[in-house]
């Protein structure tokens, strides 16, 4: 029962017996009838105080208590100036103050952690109770919606560790497994970032510092040589020194291509038409399987505008036409189709492993017992200024390889 209600109840029953005596008490005996309602003066006063030392207070942290039941932080608590009932409604009021504080930090917080992880680049899915996705921000949803069989890799990663896949020559994502306890329920969550342009740099850096100290060394050397070696040419009945030279010479210019790879310079985008960028140089890629006895063709759509360099993508075309014609021998075929943005070249050589995919753009990787492994790492520094998605690989279809960019 409510303390307020009994309270009343209380003293609506005293009033009936008050009433009784004094009305038994009004003739007969006047002094008792006086007494009787002193004291009836005196019980409504004494209810009065009683009313107002324990009712009130007991009604007041009562109301505190609810006030914590619903979370309702932003109220506090008024003083009854009575010091020890006083005392609990101020330290009822800090409390009331600092959970304020903590949940509107919290708040604010959790606030700034959603924004941080929606505008990451870094991919963020965060699975619940049973794998049941509670959060998936924007990078993570681009990276599943692109490559579906995402979601079934991530499930191989053990919890605590990390794991790399190369989905495509132009993504290697890291995806790194932790765990954490929300409200008792163990869950966990998964971070995914395309690790595949630090790779290609830390790479170029490395063989751009390799390239010049070995063009720097062979071509000093080289001259020195070219020089003696000419100035001793009268002397030399048989050729010797003369085939000496021209073999060094050979090698500097070997060293040479080496050394235009890492002056590729940065592309000059301007608006073209992709449809158009591709036949302004088929007759040059024409004659290049013409002349290793491999039939030609393109099947091009109306295009689309892309931002690019004409000059280095047609340049990227010759040395992956070529690839696919060293790779198909006389009597292949090789097609280039247009489709958008998207430029496939095709052949139908013998075709290439997953794993020897995936090392074709990495420096000096060459499967050609002459080949110098260049060609297609041009390809990939070009490609990636673009901002291109590219992929090489054999379909287990039709048993085609097909070498696929898409301007971005």
């Amino acid at each position: 029962m409510n303390l307020r209600l009994f309270f009343l109840l209380f003293l609506l029953l005293q009033l009936p017996v008050y009433g009784t005596l004094m009305w038994i008490t009004f003739d007969t005996h006047p002094l008792l009838f006086y007494c009787t309602e002193a004291m009836l003066v005196v019980d409504v006063a004494a209810c009065l105080f009683f009313y107002r030392k324990v009712v009130v207070p007991v009604e007041t942290l009562s109301n505190g208590m609810d006030l914590l039941k619903a979370q309702d932080w932003n109220v506090a608590l008024r003083p009854l100036g009575q010091p020890e009932v006083d005392s609990l409604v101020d330290v009822f009021n800090k409390m009331m103050e600092r959970m304020h504080s903590q949940r509107l930090s919290l708040q604010e917080q959790r606030h700034f952690l959603m924004l941080l992880v929606a505008e990451a680049p870094v991919g963020v899915i965060v699975k619940g109770f049973g794998g049941n996705e509670r959060m998936v921000n924007p990078a993570a949803k681009d990276i599943l919606d692109r490559y579906p069989d995402m979601a079934t890799r991530l499930d191989t990663v053990p919890d605590g560790s990390e794991s790399t896949f190369r989905l495509d020559d132009s993504h290697l994502f890291r995806c790194v497994r932790r765990h954490f306890i929300d409200d008792g329920v163990r869950c966990c969550f998964y971070l995914i970032e395309n690790v595949a342009p630090m790779v290609a740099a830390a790479e170029r850096t490395a063989y751009v510092k390799l390239i010049r100290l070995m063009a720097h060394e062979v071509n000093n050397s080289v001259a020195a040589m070219s020089t003696a070696l000419g100035a001793l040419e009268s002397d030399d009945p048989d050729g010797l020194l003369d085939a000496c030279r021209r073999r060094a010479l050979a090698l500097s210019d070997f060293i040479g291509r080496f050394a235009e790879l890492v002056k590729t310079p940065e592309p000059r985008l301007i608006k073209v038409n992709s449809t158009a960028m591709v036949r302004s140089c088929a007759a040059f890629l024409e004659s290049l399987c013409t002349q290793s006895g491999v039939e030609f063709c393109i099947r091009a759509n109306d295009g689309a505008t892309v931002d690019a360099d004409p000059a280095q993508i047609e340049q990227v075309l010759v040395n992956v036409v070529k690839n696919a014609c060293e790779s198909t021998g006389r009597g292949g075929r090789v097609e280039i189709t247009v489709e958008g943005a998207t430029i496939t070249v095709t052949d139908n050589g013998p075709g290439i492993s997953p794993e020897k995919a995936e090392q074709m753009a990495s420096p000096f990787f060459t499967d050609k017992p002459s080949g110098q492994g260049i060609g297609l790492t041009f390809v990939r520094e070009v490609l990636t200024r673009h901002g291109c998605n590219f992929s090489l690989a054999t379909s287990a279809d039709d048993g085609l390889t097909r070498f696929r960019f898409t301007f971005g």
